[in-house]
């Protein structure tokens, strides 16, 4: 059984909200509605992905073939999913490749919107990611916000949308009317999930960890016990590491991620004559991810990151783990990443951040409330991914310290 796959157990929640969800879909291809929007919310781990797979293979398995009067055969109705998130989309493209789906299922969302061609059912997975401006992209005079767009494009939109995963200014909808409207309108339904699926933990744990990604005051303290799940903060880089690949060489799927608190430029090398743009911690050097070659040439293969053997050999980011599930995540907190004393919890100084193109600088620094949102969501997205356990190295000493000191 693959990623995300389709033939995964529901649970009673998720089957609810499936029933909803084809209900709502089915009124609109017997023309009852049209331009329906349906918005499933939850928690990082809730099964938003898992429950979007179903919906597209069941769609997609119904939408039986008709020969037209031209004896061209094509679907009596059109589906198609879409994801901005790059990794993401090469697993789903997986899925359809697998299960004989046919080309063009899955598709990148600037190629769907460029495409132009409006489908009976659109699933839009990581619509938080979905960009609200131009950024010189498109004609100014045809672009539109890739939401409005793609609402245009569909008799029934299905979006999953998680507030707490959007992670850059590029994405902001709050000061557009019309996709506040698309997004918390009247006649959007909105169906929440909220328990847990991803992490395989005692309720304890799960509140822990989602207390410490919330950054909620008191969220630094001891470690619940539990015998099915692993909390393990490391003062030693090449510890850390080494305890990352072992659990890689032992249980597979285990990666090690980082906020982006190191210098990256696609398309450029670094001006110091390295091969590689580095994370550097400890006494530890590693390339970005998306950098060795092997893993390139993997790329091509549509290969997601995380599937990737060589992969072990890079550090991943929000940009390669977002959406996906990993046995354990080992997480390196950067420098932008500091202890809180007075509400003991995690913080951020945005200004140690090097995440330019989600954050905006406002009168000489990045600390706004605006960028620190941001940057609390892509620690948040690192720190749920881990299925079976979450290994912690923090850059900065005074916050290493204190995570020295919390498990039991």
């Amino acid at each position: 059984m693959f990623a995300n796959s389709p033939f995964k157990s529901l649970s009673p929640k998720q089957l609810e909200a499936k029933e909803l969800i084809t209900q709502k879909i089915n009124e609109t291809l017997d023309g009852i509605n049209d331009n329906a929007i349906i918005k499933i919310e939850g928690l990082a781990g809730s099964g938003k992905t898992v429950l979007m797979s179903q919906l597209f293979y069941d769609f997609w398995k119904k939408s039986v073939e008709v020969t037209e009067n031209d004896d061209m055969t094509s679907h009596e109705y059109s589906v198609a999913l879409l994801v901005r998130h790059e990794q993401q989309r090469r697993t789903y493209e997986q899925i359809a490749k697998k299960l004989n789906m046919g080309k063009n299922m899955v598709m990148d969302v600037s190629a769907f919107i460029n495409k132009g061609k409006k489908v009976d059912i659109l699933l839009v997975d990581e619509a938080h990611l979905l960009w609200s401006g131009n950024y010189s992209r498109a004609k100014s005079e045809t672009w539109e916000p890739e939401l409005i767009a793609l609402h245009k494009l569909a008799k029934t939109l299905v979006l999953i949308y998680d507030p707490n995963q959007l992670v850059s200014a590029r994405s902001k909808v709050e000061d557009n009317d019309q996709l506040m409207s698309i997004l918390n309108g009247d006649k959007t339904i909105t169906i929440n999930l909220n328990e847990q699926w991803r992490i395989n933990a005692n309720q304890n744990t799960i509140e822990w960890i989602q207390r410490l990604a919330r950054f909620d005051k008191n969220s630094l303290v001891t470690t619940p016990k539990d015998n099915g799940y692993e909390i393990k903060f490391f003062d030693d880089a090449s510890a850390f590491r080494k305890a990352i690949e072992i659990k890689n060489q032992n249980n597979g799927l285990s990666r090690m991620v980082a906020t982006y608190d190191w210098k990256y430029s696609q398309g450029s090398r670094p001006k110091d004559g390295s091969l590689f743009w580095n994370v550097t911690f400890g006494d530890e050097i590693m390339p970005w991810n998306l950098e060795l070659p092997e893993v390139k040439e993997a790329q091509k293969k549509q290969i997601p990151w995380q599937e990737i053997d060589s992969s072990i050999n890079e550090m991943g980011s929000d940009f390669t783990v977002q959406g996906i599930d990993l046995n354990y995540i080992g997480v390196i907190l950067g420098p932008s990443v500091v202890w809180n004393e007075e509400t003991n919890s995690l913080d951020i100084d945005a200004d140690k951040s090097m995440d330019h193109q989600k954050i905006r600088k406002v009168k000489g620094t990045y600390n706004t409330l605006e960028n620190k949102k941001y940057l609390k969501n892509v620690v948040n997205v690192l720190l749920t991914r881990g299925v079976h356990g979450l290994y912690i190295y923090a850059v900065d000493d005074k916050l290493r310290e204190k995570l020295r000191g919390l498990t039991k």
